[in-house]
């Protein structure tokens, strides 16, 4: 029995021709995308001669002066005349301080002389305008405020130096000496 459809001979023979056709266009387009634009006439004229501007001097810029920087303080606490039967203590504390709203936050980070039962307290507050006063809030349960009066003046930073006074917790008024580095 005679199959009634007659299958179709492969058409690769078209498709190959159409692919190379397809290809010489793409060639040709290339080609004149390439091609270097025709010179434009040059018109010859006599140079003028250079004017000669005094440049102004540069005037030397000091860097931006960073706004938060990174602290280092030592926390040293110990009994009161009100309160003389407190044990001393002392840890490292690190922190930021904001030069333009002179706002300082600490958290301790390290004991160097831990007393029994006690724990490291952070500190946030506001270096006074004059730079002689640090006021503000141990973030602590039990804990209130803190003041302390700038005692001396050393290190590389406008804050650095020595800061005594008392901070109020639950074991009642402590006496402190902040050490910024």
């Amino acid at each position: 029995m005679q199959s009634r459809y007659r299958r179709k001979k492969p058409t690769t023979i078209q498709l190959t021709s159409l692919l190379d056709l397809l290809f010489v266009m793409v060639f040709v387009s290339l080609l004149q995308q390439k091609a270097p634009p025709a010179p434009a006439p040059v018109k010859k004229t006599k140079p003028a001669a250079p004017k000669v501007a005094a440049k102004p001097k540069a005037k030397p810029v000091a860097p931006p002066k960073k706004v938060v920087s990174t602290i280092e303080a030592t926390f040293n606490f110990y009994g009161t005349a009100k309160n003389p039967n407190l044990p001393t203590g002392k840890y490292l504390m690190r922190g930021d301080y904001n030069s333009k709203t002179r706002e300082l936050k600490l958290g301790g980070i390290g004991w160097i002389d831990r007393p029994k039962n006690y724990d490291m307290v952070p500190l946030s507050g506001k270096i006074g305008p004059s730079g002689k006063t640090f006021t503000g809030r141990i973030e602590f349960q039990s804990c209130k405020q803190f003041t302390l009066q700038r005692t001396t003046n050393s290190g590389e930073r406008e804050i650095s130096g020595d800061w005594k006074g008392v901070y109020e917790c639950g074991q009642g008024a402590t006496g402190l000496t902040l050490t910024i580095l």
